[in-house]
């Protein structure tokens, strides 16, 4: 009836998915590693931290749209060699840096939202 893990064949994932919406109220988010980003991602943070390394994530989508909605919060993401930002966030008494590295084979993430006294970087790694 049950079988130990021994016995059971598992196919290795590529890379976990990231969820498609990430929120977080007074508290810290932080992933890294090989995952997989989805074709839309929304990050949501009001006094709070989110780090997210995205150095070696698979982008399956050359385009990604990321929405960044931030209060009072710190958002660090660490892009992949060679990504490339297209920004249209709209920043209120805050932080805002970006540096990329572009290349033209790499993904492009298309940077919409705003932030409101907050300290907000998208940096190549």
């Amino acid at each position: 009836m049950y079988s130990t893990i021994s016995q059971m064949n598992y196919e290795p994932l590529a890379a976990p998915p990231l969820p498609p919406s990430m929120t977080t109220v007074f508290g810290s988010i932080k992933r890294s590693g090989r995952l997989t980003v989805p074709p839309e991602l929304h990050l949501k943070v009001a006094f709070a931290e989110l780090k997210l390394d995205l150095t070696e994530a698979l982008f399956p989508d050359k385009h990604v749209l990321l929405v960044a909605e931030t209060l009072c919060a710190s958002v660090e993401v660490l892009l992949p060699e060679g990504a490339t930002v297209v920004d249209h966030t709209t920043s209120m008494f805050s932080s805002h840096k970006i540096t990329q590295e572009s290349h033209e084979h790499g993904p492009i993430i298309h940077l919409d939202g705003w932030s409101m006294c907050s300290d907000v970087k998208f940096m190549s790694a």
